[in-house]
């Protein structure tokens, strides 16, 4: 599955949707990143933004402050 510019939807990539951080599982669904929920969804690659990759960049798991 590739996202909406042509790049390749990895595990470990961060997204931004629906106002919030996701992290895409190994299952490659998108789970919620800093909430006290647990949700997990299908990745729909038309309504995502890709931020960056957790292998690359860790920072991008921390909370924002």
């Amino acid at each position: 599955m590739n996202y909406r510019n042509g790049r390749r939807i990895n595990v470990g990539d961060i997204l931004w949707a629906k106002n919030a951080r996701w992290i895409v599982t190994d299952d490659y669904q998108m789970k919620l990143i800093g909430k006290k929920m647990e949700f997990t969804q299908m990745i729909l690659p038309a309504f995502v933004e890709y931020i960056g990759n957790v292998h690359e960049n860790p920072e991008l798991l921390e909370e924002e402050k």
